[in-house]
């Protein structure tokens, strides 16, 4: 959805800068749009690096985030008169969900109470706030434009692919937990009876859940099959109205990770820090490229693949401290609300609807002298970041699931980037942790290479910082004429932003 309703610039932080130079928001400032695009990508990085430990609070979160979605969805304008079609799948996996949630309350069997699944109380956190946003402005949308119903088909079609994706994600998990269970029973001499359909893994308890969330799964596809591409090409593009919005993303980024690793942080918490340093290193390099395009930086065989070196080590280091954070670990909202908003104003700039923009396109995006700048400046400073996140990994009282750090420790000696024990093959940690999810001290090969991943980026930042400034100062980028975020940005506190015009407020 590519409206421009946000919420008011509000409470401004006062601790590390004047207020007249750089408002800093603890609100979502997002649009609609931006806002089903990252549960998207949330729930494509849920896919990728889900596993069976993770399965019972996924399936304790999901009916939330169902709900959620079905909240948004009914209140999306332009809904025909009468019982409308469209409706239907989510009508029926609102259905589906609750159910699921009625088997779950007052439960003792797997998975029982517990905690949710922290990822997806985000993106159902997410939703809750876009559904704030159109009731608050969905009126102003101007239902009489074809391309306004477009756009609504487009952000209908985005909720119900989020659920999509995170249903199959729940169902990974499920075969995972299944897997994991058989091969315990193996381990341990019990006799596993494997069940006959979906896989071999489908052992119970889990192959009950696995049924029901694979009805979820299906509903959800058989709204997208043969619409998804099609629903999506009518999605609006908002056009880029604040060159200064990246900086400011940036600059509050800096401040929330400083604030969180003064602290004793959790895994998961370095986890998304790591994660969203990866991906400032790859939008910077998009950056730079389509600067080079337009002329605004002349091109260097340095400067891209010191980047690129930079990307890699941070999601290398990112993947490591993933080992660590135990399922159902909470992120910090600040930290997590910030790394959103360093999403959507990359995005703002790189992307073109669904795909990435060519360097050509982007070259032509006002804005863009004011971004590489920011970028390069959060290039520069991602050196020191990655030294107070190296200090982290020096604590010898880290700990982390059991069996995650079991297979690490055994892969990091086995691929030589561990130090070969002496006395040979090793039991890193027991089987008895294992079978009971304990959360158990990092072992040696672990740390070892936590620690040597660490230093890696040390390395890799302070050589793409380097490259950075030397860039900068021969090759100087376009400035902006004043700092960015001047108190002039910022709405007065207690009064909501102007009501888009409908050019912009197209959903």
């Amino acid at each position: 959805m590519a409206t421009d309703l946000r919420l008011a610039y509000a409470d401004i932080d006062q601790e590390l800068f004047d207020v007249d130079q750089i408002p800093m928001t603890t609100r979502d400032v997002r649009s609609i749009g931006e806002m089903l695009f990252d549960v998207d990508y949330l729930a494509r990085q849920l896919l990728i690096d889900v596993d069976g430990d993770d399965a019972g609070t996924l399936l304790r979160s999901w009916p939330t985030m169902v709900a959620a979605a079905e909240d948004l969805w009914a209140s999306l304008p332009g809904r025909r008169p009468g019982v409308d079609e469209r409706d239907r799948p989510m009508t029926s996996l609102a259905a589906q969900a609750a159910t699921i949630e009625a088997s779950l309350t007052g439960r003792t069997a797997w998975p029982g109470q517990g905690p949710t699944n922290p990822r997806l109380d985000q993106m159902t956190q997410t939703l809750v706030n876009a559904a704030a946003l159109v009731r608050l402005y969905g009126a102003e949308i101007p239902l009489e434009q074809s391309d306004a119903h477009r756009d609504l088909e487009a952000a209908r079609t985005r909720i119900m692919h989020g659920l999509y994706l995170t249903a199959h994600a729940v169902n990974v998990a499920l075969h995972h937990n299944g897997r994991d269970r058989v091969n315990d029973a193996r381990e341990s001499g019990r006799r596993a009876r494997l069940a006959q359909h979906h896989s071999p893994y489908a052992v119970a308890p889990i192959g009950a859940w696995l049924d029901r969330m694979t009805a979820c799964e299906n509903t959800a596809h058989s709204y997208l099959s043969d619409q998804f591409t099609q629903a999506l090409a009518g999605e609006a593009v908002r056009p880029v109205e604040d060159p200064s919005r990246l900086f400011q993303a940036l600059a509050n980024w800096d401040i929330q990770t400083h604030r969180a690793l003064v602290r004793q942080l959790e895994p998961s918490n370095i986890l998304l820090i790591t994660r969203t340093q990866s991906l400032i290193a790859g939008a910077s390099m998009v950056l730079v490229d389509a600067a080079a395009t337009a002329g605004i930086l002349e091109p260097s065989d340095r400067l891209v693949p010191a980047i690129a070196n930079a990307g890699y080590s941070w999601s290398n280091l990112a993947s490591r401290w993933g080992d660590l954070a135990p399922p159902g670990a909470r992120i910090r909202e600040p930290l997590a609300r910030a790394a959103a908003e360093v999403r959507a104003a990359y995005r703002q700039i790189t992307h073109d609807t669904t795909t990435l923009a060519s360097p050509e396109v982007i070259a032509e995006r006002p804005g863009l002298p004011q971004a590489v700048t920011a970028t390069l400046r959060a290039v520069e400073a991602s050196s020191e970041l990655a030294v107070v996140v190296a200090e982290r990994a020096d604590n010898p009282n880290l700990i982390g699931p059991a069996r995650a750090l079991s297979r690490r420790a055994h892969n990091d000696v086995e691929s030589g980037l561990a130090t070969p024990p002496a006395e040979g093959d090793v039991v890193w940690v027991s089987p008895a942790d294992i079978l009971a999810k304990r959360l158990v001290l990092l072992p040696p090969p672990v740390s070892e290479t936590l620690r040597a991943a660490s230093d890696a980026a040390i390395d890799a930042t302070n050589s793409a910082s380097a490259a950075a400034t030397l860039h900068q100062r021969h090759h100087k980028p376009a400035r902006t004429d004043a700092v960015p975020g001047s108190r002039s940005r910022a709405a007065p506190e207690g009064r909501r932003p102007p009501i888009p015009t409908p050019a912009a407020a197209r959903r």
